[in-house]
């Protein structure tokens, strides 16, 4: 059985019953897209939710590029079985684990069976995402577990993930964050204490890291950073890849798609896009995003394209109505 039969059987299918209600007008521009055999990948904004990206995949062979994201990440395996890079080994997600990802954190998704496997992701800027920790008093939550297996949050998550496919009630998609967020802070949250010693290896590899933020577009030496971080460079190697979990060239290579990223939703060419964030043709850069984004720069082009203009014709007919 592949995985597009298996979508009507699994933990998606007690869900489905639960959302009732019309396709939103954004629908239009969500269609999946394939990007490879028996693979498709959907990435999109609900229109009433500014902050939250929403993404789901459907995969059989593919295999993520070891990767960061700078916002924080809630998925659920939905279907299927896959595997994840995480913090130095690779792990084995079933069906229903939950997996939640600090910004920063090294990860990468891959096949555990020949069957293939279900994702489903929120992805929360910060503005969002710091809103919804208000409701508990303390700043932006950070996990101390990246796999769950809980499953009274993983039906939650994807009855929400779900809903915000469809135009569902804006009452209830709001209930459903602030109780799924009191779960994450009462039984997820970590510790934000450390040592004095940690600390400050962790500023002089944060000098590093906002120096390749900054000069994304310049070729860079180990000696070099290794003068931003005042360690040798020796050192520099170690104390980068065990603080962030990528080389100093791996982490290089993410900051320029983050950018590439920003100039695709600004309405850029791939073309253009490519050449402006550091790459050296658009065939690099096309390999290099699909590797760490699950999409091709062509998709989430498109998808960027298409939530302009229906948000130019939402202020058009809300302006004819003013009027």
């Amino acid at each position: 059985m592949n995985v597009s039969t298996e979508l009507s059987s699994g933990l998606e299918a007690t869900v489905l019953p639960l959302v009732q209600g019309s396709l939103h007008s954004i629908e239009k521009y969500q269609s999946e897209r394939p990007i490879g055999p028996q693979e498709t990948a959907r990435i999109w904004r609900h229109s009433e939710r500014d902050g939250l990206e929403l993404f789901r995949g459907t995969y059989v062979k593919y295999r993520a590029a070891r990767h960061y994201h700078t916002v924080p990440a809630i998925g659920i395996v939905a279907q299927g079985a896959m595997t994840s890079y995480y913090r130095g080994a690779t792990h084995t997600l079933r069906p229903g684990t939950v997996f939640l990802i600090n910004p920063g954190e090294i990860h990468a998704p891959g096949p555990a069976q020949t069957h293939g496997w279900v994702l489903r992701v929120f992805y929360f800027e910060e503005s969002f995402y710091q809103a919804l920790c208000d409701n508990f008093g303390q700043g932006p939550l950070r996990f101390s577990q990246v796999f769950v297996k809980d499953q009274a949050l993983t039906s939650s998550l994807l009855a929400l993930h779900t809903a915000m496919e469809r135009h569902d009630d804006s009452l209830a998609i709001d209930s459903a964050f602030v109780s799924i967020f009191g779960r994450l802070a009462e039984r997820y949250a970590c510790d934000r204490s450390e040592g004095p010693a940690a600390a400050n290896e962790k500023i002089k590899i944060n000098r590093v890291r906002q120096y390749l933020e900054t000069y994304y577009l310049k070729n860079h030496t180990l000696e070099e950073l290794a003068v931003v971080a005042n360690l040798s460079r020796y050192y520099l190697l170690r104390s980068f890849q065990k603080t962030v979990g990528l080389s100093p060239h791996a982490y290089l290579n993410q900051v320029r798609i983050e950018r590439a990223m920003e100039r695709l939703r600004q309405g850029k060419s791939i073309s253009e896009t490519a050449l402006d964030t550091g790459f050296t043709d658009q065939s690099h850069f096309t390999r290099n995003f699909k590797l760490m984004m699950g999409v091709t720069p062509g998709q989430f082009h498109a998808r960027a394209s298409a939530e302009g203009r229906d948000y130019q014709t939402l202020r058009s007919g809300r302006n004819k109505l003013r009027g």
